[in-house]
């Protein structure tokens, strides 16, 4: 899945794949449509909790990223959100079938 997402005032843009609580996930903060960093995990290697839903790993990536590259956030109160009509791509689950 490759999708935008709000958190903090900020756009992000999300790219998942894998099976749940198994994804590689990279986000990327976008300014006018740029991308301004990146951070990324490896839920099968890295060390995570691999039942929180795919949403509470991207907030955890966001803050990261947003420490790091000391990000002044547009708005700190704002929570995370998908921005709708903005999926970009959909990806399969990590299960194909076999013919």
């Amino acid at each position: 899945m490759v999708r935008e997402f709000n958190y903090k005032g900020e756009v992000f843009r999300v790219n998942a794949h894998g099976a749940p609580g198994h994804e590689e996930v990279f986000i990327m903060h976008l300014i006018d449509g740029e991308e301004f960093g990146e951070m990324s995990i490896d839920r099968m290697t890295e060390e995570n909790d691999q039942d929180a839903p795919l949403e509470d790993i991207i907030v955890m990536l966001c803050e990261k990223l947003i420490v790091e590259r000391e990000i002044e956030v547009a708005d700190p109160n704002a929570g995370f959100a998908w921005v709708e009509g903005k999926v970009l791509a959909r990806v399969h689950n990590g299960i194909q079938d076999h013919h």
